[in-house]
């Protein structure tokens, strides 16, 4: 029998996050930044299990095999409700057991068989989508400038309650870094030709 290490919830998603690039400690994750894992199609990843596709899809990378008993479906849905999605929005992606074995078997164990499907790996999918959630409310928090507490995710959209201001659940835009650097060369190309592109 595979036994799984007792991990607490909140350990685990201060760890996720810190690891995932330390969004709970108020800095910026480069989503699209040279250091992001992407998808196949090059979206950047939040996590090993979500992917939020310019177009608001929502990708949900489930290791489990499907076999008319609804795991997949199950477990995709745990993942949903954690991170706040509109279920409509969701679609499902099997990874390979070589990018597991990659990346460290981030997937765990993609054994499905016995009835274990769910009950062997709801526990570490569901915080892997309440930690996709907590680091895209904090990038929210981040780019408005208010503490993350002021805000919540719901159906797809993160809400800044005082304000009122709203946004989807994709990662916002380009990096901190990547805006700096392309701040840096409109103002090389204003010193190089003495005029701003919004002024042609």
């Amino acid at each position: 029998m595979i036994q799984s290490p007792k991990i607490t919830r909140r350990t685990f998603l201060i760890s996720s996050a810190t690891v995932g690039g330390g969004l709970m400690l108020g800095l910026n994750i480069p989503f699209g930044g040279p250091g992001m894992v992407r998808a196949a199609d090059g979206t950047p990843e939040v996590n090993a299990w979500v992917v939020i596709r310019p177009d608001d899809t929502v990708v949900i990378r489930i290791a489990r095999s499907e076999m008319g008993q609804g795991t997949r479906t199950g477990l995709a849905q745990m993942v949903a409700e954690e991170l706040e999605c509109d279920w409509s929005k969701v679609t499902t992606e099997y990874p390979t057991p070589g990018q597991n074995v990659a990346r460290k078997r981030v997937w765990g164990d993609f054994g499905t068989g016995g009835s274990r499907g769910i009950r062997t790996s709801h526990d570490y999918v569901r915080k892997g989508g309440a930690t996709a959630r907590l680091m895209l409310v904090q990038a929210a928090a981040n780019e408005w400038k208010v503490p993350a507490a002021e805000c919540v995710a719901a159906n797809s959209v993160i809400t800044h309650k005082p304000s009122g201001r709203q946004h989807d659940l994709r990662p916002r835009g380009r990096s901190r870094c990547e805006a700096r650097a392309a701040e840096g060369r409109r103002a090389q190309r204003i010193r190089k030709t003495g005029r701003s592109s919004a002024s042609r």
